[in-house]
């Protein structure tokens, strides 16, 4: 009687590590998921003055598909496209009804950067890592606008030209979890940077309504996110899906 539970055992135990096995073996290189999450993005003021103006930070939102590709276990390739909306506020500090003026635009962007990853040990699906990386970013926005605070018009600013174009870097720490199917999941906080110009403004505003104070929007913005990332390996079987 032993000698069969022995044997059974034995036999089960072979029978789960082969499913195992079956499931490393299926796994890929290739990992496709998406991102969720919000920015917030800010003028670069630098020396900039403007009375009765306070420039605030304006919040946005991130939505993207993503792919990665595993060059080693701890070392992936990232890349992907990003949807993403940012803006800039300014306050009037001298009225009390509609004192601010907001911009929303779009921009959609193409990432490409690496990803390292540390386990606190060798069997820990834990992890932490760090990406850096550049994007190609591109807004939809019009040039030239004129904004007011309200039909009192009590603020005035004029964009007057910028790039809609241009390159970014980014720099992000994230930590997460991969399950034995190859599921991945991150929490993190990236932060894009630019090195040119979004927009150029003119700011007018009360006694000094007949004159403009330079500004700029560069586009540089802090993301904190959520990404899943399915095994292309785990499409064979639909059941698999999720942990």
């Amino acid at each position: 009687m032993k000698k069969y539970i022995l044997i059974i055992s034995l036999v089960f135990i072979n029978i789960q590590a082969m499913g195992q096995v079956d499931d490393e073996n299926r796994l890929t290189k290739w990992h496709v998921g998406f991102k969720l999450g919000g920015n917030i993005s800010k003028f670069d003021t630098k020396d900039t003055f403007i009375p009765n103006i306070t420039p605030r930070n304006k919040m946005g939102i991130a939505i993207s598909g993503l792919a990665s590709y595993d060059l080693h276990r701890n070392v992936s390739l990232v890349s992907g496209i990003n949807l993403t909306t940012r803006g800039y506020r300014l306050m009037n500090d001298t009225v009390a009804i509609d004192n601010k003026i907001k911009q929303t635009f779009a921009s959609v962007q193409i990432p490409l950067g690496f990803s390292f990853r540390q386990h606190p040990s060798p069997s820990s699906s834990n992890f932490f890592s760090e990406e850096i990386g550049g994007v190609l970013n591109y807004s939809f926005r019009k040039g030239g606008e004129t904004l007011y605070n309200s039909d009192k018009q009590q603020v005035r600013v004029i964009e007057t030209g910028g790039n809609k174009f241009y390159p970014m870097v980014y720099g992000g720490l994230l930590m997460g979890r991969t399950s034995n199917k190859g599921k991945r999941t991150e929490y993190g906080v990236t932060y894009y940077h630019t090195f040119g110009t979004e927009i150029n403004l003119k700011v007018s505003s009360g006694e000094f309504y007949n004159k403009s104070f330079p500004l700029q929007y560069n586009g540089s913005n802090l993301q904190f996110t959520f990404r899943y990332y399915f095994n292309t390996g785990n499409f064979q079987k639909s059941n698999e899906y999720f942990y």
